[in-house]
């Protein structure tokens, strides 16, 4: 939506996206997205001008092609809020065999904390919730602890047993690398902090040119944004792109006291 437009849909129903959902759904025109996925090959990870794990970046689409997996479909809207939706725990520490973890420090975090949310947050049982569960059949030692509503009638809670004809799951071969180097706290060496971002202001037809500009200078010349940080924020600007700097700089008042 474009600003003007924005203010007349948000002030009449500021839940309008919610709401057009719920509504498309129900009126059997379930919104539909295609998944794609990219691959790129460990071995040539430092060969890139940028950092391929660092989050602020994007992999170009030219030299990393989207590859279609999928579509994801919404055809049902929630019966019960609470139980379908309050209650869903996402962690991407949950991953089916194939699939396994990056080196990016912000993914490896996110593997402990979002699994420690949902615990604090819904307790240590959370994925016997039918939301949370497996759809098929599955065994592991889970044992009691508060709320744990899976009746079990043997005492063997532990792994391997004589007693429990539970037999571990067949192994899946892991990705392997090899990492050297010291371990320290540090920024990442290729930030490349600019090139992206003028790419893609470069890729928008002029309309969308012109609508980032003006956005971009109606929030710089906010009241509250001091002469140094406007200098500062138009630099950054210049550095993503000449023609962009130059057209904030003329569109951006400073004030110095």
């Amino acid at each position: 939506l474009l600003d003007e437009e924005a203010e007349i849909v948000g002030g009449k129903d500021f839940s309008h996206a919610t709401h057009d959902l719920i509504n498309s759904i129900d009126a059997g025109m379930f919104p539909e997205w295609k998944l794609f996925i990219q691959v790129m090959d460990p071995i040539t990870q430092d060969d890139y001008e940028f950092d391929p794990l660092d989050v602020t970046k994007t992999w170009p689409e030219d030299r990393f092609p989207l590859l279609p997996v999928g579509r994801m479909v919404l055809n049902r809207n929630v019966d019960n809020q609470f139980l379908e939706n309050e209650q869903i725990a996402f962690s991407p520490a949950l991953v089916v065999p194939g699939i396994y973890y990056s080196e990016d420090k912000l993914l490896q975090t996110r593997i402990f904390s979002y699994t420690d949310t949902q615990r604090y947050r819904l307790g240590g049982n959370y994925l016997m919730l039918p939301i949370n569960a497996p759809k098929n059949a599955h065994h592991n030692n889970h044992f009691d602890g508060a709320l744990n509503f899976m009746h079990r009638e043997e005492e063997i809670n532990y792994f391997p047993s004589r007693l429990n004809k539970v037999v571990e799951a067949p192994e899946y071969p892991l990705p392997q690398a090899n990492i050297s180097g010291p371990r320290a706290k540090a920024t990442i060496e290729k930030e490349n902090n600019f090139q992206q971002a003028g790419e893609r202001f470069r890729s928008f037809d002029p309309e969308r040119k012109e609508r980032f500009i003006t956005r971009v200078s109606g929030a710089l010349n906010a009241p509250r944004v001091t002469p140094e940080a406007k200098s500062i924020w138009l630099g950054y600007w210049a550095e993503c792109d000449i023609e962009l700097g130059r057209r904030l700089a003329s569109n951006v008042k400073i004030n110095r006291m």
